[in-house]
């Protein structure tokens, strides 16, 4: 008998209908007869049209959810060979193998006579899309694509083992991190040099890799007839609604806007902690002289914390969550082995995604935990969408989902801190943390548009422009005297630009929606929450500044929209 979760049957994938029950997409030999028979399928009405898309999306939800738990694997533990041989064998032997039928099934797609029939309404935003990869598409691609694949899994395999030890004790870097926050300055630096000098003992490989993957990256720009992989990548994103030009402005407005308001903050920092120099190792420390916050004692209390807070918002959130404990979709806690960061992975068929993070109870974790349960709730919401296709998000979408879960919980945080005193502490860091949000993402954009601009560039170049931006996008206040190759490598700790390149403004953008998200909870809480869910609900049906406007949102990144958010933020701030 199936578990129950607040009565109702955890879910199951659905049956299927053009894929076999008992299919498992692990060989080449298993696939092609699907393919072949999408190829061959005759598209003689609107209706077969609709039919042969319903199959299309079936076979791809299994194959994608097949293969993202191999790569889930390979995350929770970096030490699995099993895992890493399948995941090189799916990119070596099978990718390579459908991305040419792929193109064909989309061009198939896009020359139909009776594609004009379809709901343009819904299936507008695919269309674009679809003709935009096959106008991308290059058979030269295939083994390069394979071959970066396999590149950027190194990563996790690199810096998966990385640890300290501390008190006799072997740590992960996560979980050093939390002494960070250590009110004893000693400890605190301590714990920084150690991890510093962990990092450096990669430095060389991890800026190798770099290299490596910038090149490929630039080869399959110019295999497909770009100047470089900017304009390459923001095609294969779907970046249809702005360019890299309003990007750089955006950084100069967050420049303008953002970054005096920060330093500002870290002025106050050095001066409430009574210091000369501050330091890298006292940016994180409570300025209250407390010790730092422990919102929960365990990954399980804190995702039963996390359950009850967003119990207080909506009921479906909080169901979302209780089903993904029940299936032990949550991988939480930091060891070694296990690769950095975290991230919410969409399981298409079975409509349950899976979070992995790597918690060291601090109160960073919080924050990540919610994060993580915006993108999962949004993974339930679009569930019910007819193809993969409209599930398939982009990051200006599915981190306003995520970025505004992080605010709209804000409001129910005494579940992990019940203390009045440590909730507003929790709160006031938070706030502030937000514009480090938007100064952070700027700088590691301008880094990406940097590196892919110059692809040539050597590696002590590279260290250079990563200090030069973390001049222009960090606070002055903090001095590196003595600790100057760390701040010039930080970019080693940063798994986008190894994983998912140019995958980072967007966490800006979402986080003006996010702010503006929370303005307008703070002046109709049902309503907010209403637009919210039906923004998600759409996936990617609509162009982005259609979900925006659902979720009652601008999509905006002007310098006078930041100002009056920034303003906003102050007030909020100041009210604490």
């Amino acid at each position: 008998m199936s578990a129950e979760v607040n009565g109702s049957l955890l879910p199951t994938r659905k049956k299927r209908v053009f894929v076999s029950e008992d299919f498992t997409p692990d060989t080449w030999d298993k696939l092609e007869y699907y393919y072949q028979n999408l190829l061959g399928f005759k598209l003689d009405s609107v209706k077969e049209l609709k039919q042969w898309l319903f199959n299309w999306s079936e076979l791809e939800t299994v194959i994608s959810e097949y293969s993202r738990w191999i790569y889930v694997r390979t995350t929770v533990d970096t030490s699995d060979e099993k895992a890493k041989a399948e995941l090189i064998y799916l990119y070596t032997e099978i990718v390579p193998r459908v991305s040419p039928l792929d193109n064909q099934l989309k061009q198939k797609f896009i020359s139909c006579p009776f594609i004009d029939e379809l709901d343009s309404a819904i299936y507008a935003t695919t269309i674009r899309k679809v003709k935009k990869e096959v106008e991308m598409f290059r058979e030269a691609n295939i083994s390069l694509q394979s071959e970066m694949n396999i590149k950027q899994s190194t990563f996790d395999q690199i810096t998966g083992p990385q640890s300290i030890q501390h008190d006799g004790q072997e740590i992960t870097l996560q979980q050093a991190a939390v002494y960070l926050k250590s009110t004893d300055r000693k400890l605190r630096e301590e714990i920084f040099l150690l991890s510093g000098k962990r990092r450096m003992q990669d430095a060389d490989k991890l800026d190798a890799l770099l290299t490596e993957l910038i090149q490929l990256r630039h080869q399959m720009a110019v295999n497909a007839g770009y100047k470089n992989y900017i304009q390459y990548r923001f095609d294969e994103l779907g970046r249809f609604d702005y360019t890299p030009a309003d990007c750089e402005t955006f950084h100069r407005a967050v420049e303008e806007v953002v970054m005096p308001v920060v330093n500002k903050h870290f002025h106050e920092r050095k001066e409430k902690l009574g210091l000369d120099k501050l330091k890298p190792w006292d940016a994180e420390v409570d300025l209250s002289g407390k010790a730092p916050l422990q919102p929960f004692k365990s990954a399980e209390e804190m995702t039963d914390k996390t359950i009850e807070c967003f119990a207080h918002l909506d009921s479906y959130f909080s169901n979302c969550l209780e089903i993904m404990k029940s299936m032990k979709y949550l991988d939480l806690e930091s060891r070694k082995n296990k690769g950095p960061g975290g991230y919410n992975m969409a399981m298409p068929e079975i409509g349950v995604p899976f979070i992995f993070m790597n918690s060291a109870n601090s109160e960073q974790d919080v924050i990540t935990m919610v994060h993580e349960g915006g993108h999962a709730v949004q993974t339930f919401l679009t569930n019910q969408l007819e193809l993969n296709a409209f599930k398939e998000l982009t990051p200006e979408i599915a981190e306003v989902a995520s970025m505004g879960m992080e605010l709209l919980s804000m409001e129910h945080w005494n579940v992990f801190y019940p203390n009045t005193e440590d909730l507003t502490r929790a709160k006031k860091r938070h706030l502030q943390y937000l514009l480090g949000i938007l100064s952070k993402t700027c700088q590691g954009d301008a880094f990406q548009f940097w590196l892919y601009n110059n692809p040539e560039h050597s590696i002590e170049e590279r260290r250079n422009k990563w200090t030069e931006l973390n001049h222009r996008f960090s606070a002055k206040e903090v001095d590196w005297t003595g600790q100057e190759e760390f701040e010039r490598t930080g970019y080693h700790k940063i798994l986008h630009f190894y994983i998912v390149p140019l995958y980072y403004i967007e966490y800006a953008f979402a986080q003006l929606g996010a702010i503006a998200l929370w303005h307008n909870f703070r002046q109709n809480r049902e309503k907010t929450i209403e637009n919210y869910k039906n923004a998600l609900r759409l996936g990617y049906t609509k162009p982005i500044p259609v979900f925006y406007e659902t979720a009652g949102i601008k999509f905006d990144f002007s310098k006078q929209y930041i100002s009056g958010l920034v303003d906003f933020l102050k007030i909020e701030e100041a009210s604490l």
